[in-house]
């Protein structure tokens, strides 16, 4: 009874993560009707939604490189299929439902075990992934700082406007020997 209970429960979970969903964007879309957002749709210019779709493909294809990657990086290669639909529906769950380190990797560890990776292997993979992926957005954010060092943080929303304070404070350890 114990044993099945726990079988039970990765499905249920599922179920009502999906729930959770769906109610969170009830909640969060009420002021908004169906028929307002597919007339704004239809106002947008064809190539517009194109260009949308196409960036999409086009970072979704990027993020598979990822796992292609980390797997070469541990030496288990698999076919670029396989790789490709584990990498997608990893970052579909991951970048959709939030909670990367749960949904991407749980996804991932479903599949890559199924096709033969160990759990060691699958754990390797999805936190080179996650680094590389940091790693990627700590250079960029440094080469935009390079060329825009005095970039708007009020759109950041953090509880300073530029980066002055953090000088500042550097500047006044320095003067006091620390």
């Amino acid at each position: 009874m114990k044993k099945k209970f726990f079988h039970n429960i990765g499905p249920l979970f599922g179920i009502f993560l999906v729930a959770m969903a769906i109610w969170i964007l009830h909640h969060e879309l009420r002021a908004y009707h169906f028929h307002d957002i597919a007339r704004h749709l239809r106002e947008l210019p064809a190539h517009r939604l194109l260009l949308a779709l196409a960036f999409t493909t086009l970072s979704y294809f990027i993020l598979t490189g990822y796992d292609t990657l980390a797997l070469r990086y541990i030496r288990h290669p698999l076919g670029y299929a396989r790789t490709a639909l584990a990498s997608f529906i990893g970052y579909a769950f991951s970048n959709n439902i939030g909670f990367s380190a749960i949904a991407g990797a749980s996804v991932r560890y479903r599949l890559y075990l199924a096709w033969g990776l160990s759990a060691i292997e699958t754990t390797k993979v999805v936190i080179f992934a996650s680094l590389t992926l940091w790693i990627g957005f700590c250079t960029i954010g440094g080469i935009i700082l390079l060329f825009e060092p005095m970039l708007d943080f009020k759109a950041l929303h953090l509880p300073f406007a530029s980066v002055h304070p953090l000088g500042r404070r550097n500047e006044e350890r320095r003067k006091d020997g620390g």
